[in-house]
């Protein structure tokens, strides 16, 4: 049986977004070296308006490295037709010998979509579709050959010709609003917390605070239910790390009020010490074992995965 949530060992990932100019680069090399790092996984955002691309990166990596976990943080539904991302998972999972982890969101950044001319649905609207999408590609990973006629995508006799190492391949499910972390916790094998989207796109500031984050963990326990795996690993994404609460961001660079960085789940405020201290406090009382981080942020925080992962 798996290990309850709040007793599972740490995992770390190291997130590239934009990237930087030496990953940019010289990434294999970059792979490497977070592999060396004590790393479990290397990540990639998938943004239109990024310097940087999810699929080819991953596949890259998975030539790099030998034992580093690959992961997508989180492909936009939106962007990408189900079989399509389905596929491409499968052979970054046969590229890599089974070390894929496929992470899957309904999209937040309205800017992009306007940018290339996608429309910006309502939430409840992308939610919809990505469920379906999810359905269809879980379908896929598992074999079977699918015929679907949704409210979004039309499938006949679909196969995915693509046999993956992995049995499934595992998802990582956003758990950004309420409907979002329900899902997740019904159907995820790992779910990525950030805060929830606006109506408009970007992020809810007000859902950094601890009183969000608590009601997002109870939603989550609920819709585990009697899982008998115990429901999803739980990730959190860290915004925000430094040493001191003075030296974090205020005003326009700052993603929320900088007093809710103090005890927030998406940050990390101390010396790695301390920071080791929060972690294992917030595995204890939220279940968040496997922490996510900016690439940026990976020289800084190797000493606190060094002291904890796996343990």
């Amino acid at each position: 049986m798996t290990r309850p949530a709040g007793s599972r060992p740490f995992r770390f990932g190291a997130l590239t977004t934009g990237g930087t100019d030496a990953s940019r680069g010289r990434w294999p090399d970059h792979a490497r070296k977070i592999e060396a790092s004590g790393f479990d996984t290397l990540l990639v955002a998938d943004h239109f308006l990024n310097e940087t691309v999810c699929t080819p990166r991953l596949a890259a990596a998975a030539i790099a490295t030998t034992a580093l976990r690959l992961g997508s943080y989180v492909y936009d539904n939106d962007f990408r037709h189900p079989v399509l991302l389905a596929r491409e998972a499968a052979e970054i999972d046969v590229l890599s010998g089974g070390r894929m982890e496929l992470g899957i969101g309904a999209g937040w950044a309205k800017s992009e979509y306007d940018a290339v001319g996608i429309t910006f649905d309502d939430g409840p609207t992308r939610v919809s579709r990505y469920e379906e999408a999810v359905g269809i590609i879980r379908a896929l990973h598992c074999g079977e050959t699918v015929t679907h006629h949704g409210r979004f995508y039309d499938l006949d006799a679909c196969d995915l010709l693509i046999q993956p190492v992995q049995d499934p391949i595992p998802l990582l499910l956003g758990g950004g609003g309420p409907r979002m972390t329900r899902f997740a916790g019904a159907r995820a094998d790992i779910v990525g917390f950030v805060p929830r989207s606006l109506p408009d796109g970007g992020l809810d500031p007000t859902e950094f605070s601890v009183a969000a984050f608590d009601e997002k963990i109870t939603l989550l326990e609920a819709a585990v239910g009697d899982r008998p795996d115990g429901g999803p690993e739980r990730s959190v994404l860290i915004f925000e790390h430094a040493r001191t609460a003075d030296a974090l961001p205020r005003g326009e660079d700052a993603w929320t009020d900088p007093e809710w960085y103090r005890d927030s789940p998406y940050a990390l405020i101390g010396e790695p010490a301390e920071m080791i201290e929060l972690l294992l406090e917030r595995r204890e009382r939220w279940g968040l074992s496997y922490i996510v981080c900016w690439e940026e942020d990976a020289d800084a925080l190797a000493p606190v995965v060094a002291a904890l992962a796996g343990r």
